[in-house]
């Protein structure tokens, strides 16, 4: 059986203003702290992970790393096989010395993204509550080779593609959840957004409701999308993170259907489902296409 990555594990996220930041992820986007080391903040969710974010204090902002999930060292072996077979930069397998621990490594995919693969580690014993994120579910990056960006993360990660729109593609990972990772057609490889999962609609109805009261308004939602089913509301979070408040998405087994472009296509006029939500804000447009990968975050 082909080892998959099992999904995300957390997202790291350079930034400038790193105190404003961490005030913001805890006391309006309801993450709990965790670990304050050196210019590092981590932050976790309701999940086991010890961390689902972790910020850095940088120059510019930019995704550092998104770090996805394996079952154990055996996995995280064999993927780093894979991924040092496919030609990119990358780490050998190493325990880490960071807040949270794990076994992995840390990649170049083909279009520089910094990603990494990692086991073990602390957990915590929570479990899904209202108004609190509990995990990363997805993050979708934009790619400019979009066959090539496809590949890697299907022949080399594991991922396969499970269902596919005009301009994205949703790819599933080793877990119930619809898809983990979009790749949108774009010029530039870059941020596309982060979707933490809440455990209700009304969490992200109540979500969008207090980011709006701390001064950052709904630029698209709350709507419902096609694939995946996922309630959604977007926002423009600290430095213009593009940041998705999500629940309800589908959760799947092998028996799942794909489905191409002719199928997810909406009336005219019509951005999700439900046809309430305006379409998504010029300032969303923007910052969706505007945050590139830190130049070393590829090394754990």
């Amino acid at each position: 059986m082909t080892v998959r990555v099992r999904g995300i594990r957390s997202v790291a996220i350079d930034v400038c203003a790193i105190d404003e930041a961490a005030a913001f992820y805890a006391d309006v986007w309801n993450l709990t702290p965790v670990a304050h080391a050196g210019d590092a903040r981590c932050l976790r969710g309701t999940s086991a992970y010890h961390h689902i974010l972790s910020l850095h204090a940088a120059a510019l902002p930019a995704i550092r790393r998104v770090m996805f999930d394996a079952a154990d060292h055996a996995a995280v072996d064999a993927l780093h096989a894979r991924v040092r077979a496919s030609g990119v930069a990358c780490e050998a397998p190493h325990e880490f010395d960071a807040p949270g621990g794990g076994y992995g490594f840390g990649c170049k995919d083909p279009e520089g993204r910094n990603l990494g693969v990692a086991c073990g580690g602390e957990t915590h014993a929570e479990a899904p509550a209202p108004d609190r994120p509990h995990k990363v579910t997805h993050i979708n990056l934009n790619a400019a080779d979009y066959d090539a960006a496809t590949r890697f993360m299907c022949d080399v990660l594991g991922f396969r593609l499970i269902d596919e729109t005009v301009r994205a593609r949703f790819l599933h990972a080793a877990c119930p959840d619809h898809f983990s990772l979009a790749l949108v057609k774009h010029e530039n490889a870059t941020l596309n957004h982060i979707a933490f999962d809440m455990i209700d609609l009304d969490s992200v109805m109540r979500g969008a409701g207090r980011m709006r009261d701390a001064g950052y308004p709904v630029e698209w939602g709350v709507g419902r999308h096609g694939p995946g089913n996922n309630v959604f509301a977007y926002f423009a979070g600290p430095e213009e993170i593009p940041l998705e408040y999500t629940a309800e998405v589908l959760q799947i087994d092998d028996s799942y259907q794909p489905h191409g472009p002719e199928f997810w296509k909406f009336p005219p006029g019509r951005s999700d489902q439900w046809g309430v939500t305006d379409p998504p804000t010029p300032r969303l447009a923007r910052i969706q296409q505007l945050f590139g990968f830190s130049n070393d975050g590829d090394r754990t």
